[in-house]
């Protein structure tokens, strides 16, 4: 009898890991071509992206990002959503001190991961090119010469009293 209970819950499980739906998380393949963009040009090393529900959530561990504003991170399951549903979902990027950062605009995808076999996972295809910026404003160095002038102009200061 426990045996007969054990296999009944274990095709359960299964049954409800199935019914998840899933997503491909790549800007790039599948018919997405989103790169995304920094200050300096393309993303790269250093940089991360995060699926997120539309309400902020993150979905899954954030991928790197490869090269040309590019990431791929597999397969990431939408909890309490079921295979051929719509979600909305946005991407975080950033890079390890947070001081760039940037959200897609929110995109609507139909979920992979429904029916018998499950379906598989399916692209980004709403998700469009977006850029990150933030952190502290840049503060110009003063130059060698306009230095060099302040301290000349506080010597003769210096020399009248």
């Amino acid at each position: 009898m426990k045996k007969l209970v054990l296999s009944a819950l274990c095709a359960l499980a299964t049954l409800s890991a199935a019914a998840q739906g899933t997503v491909n998380f790549a800007n790039v393949g599948g018919g997405v071509n989103a790169p995304v963009s920094g200050p300096d040009g393309l993303l790269g090393a250093g940089f991360t992206a995060q699926l997120q529900l539309e309400d902020g959530t993150a979905v899954g561990a954030p991928a790197n990002f490869l090269a040309n504003g590019l990431f791929s991170g597999g397969a990431r399951t939408i909890d309490g959503a079921a295979g051929g549903a719509s979600a909305t979902l946005q991407v975080f990027a950033s890079n390890a001190d947070g001081s760039l950062s940037g959200t897609s605009a929110p995109f609507t995808v139909t979920l992979g991961g429904g029916g018998t076999p499950p379906a598989p996972p399916s692209a980004l295809s709403g998700l469009s090119s977006f850029s990150v910026s933030g952190g502290a404003p840049v503060i110009p160095e003063p130059s060698t010469i306009a230095l060099a002038v302040l301290g000349g102009a506080a010597l003769m200061f210096r020399r009248r009293k």
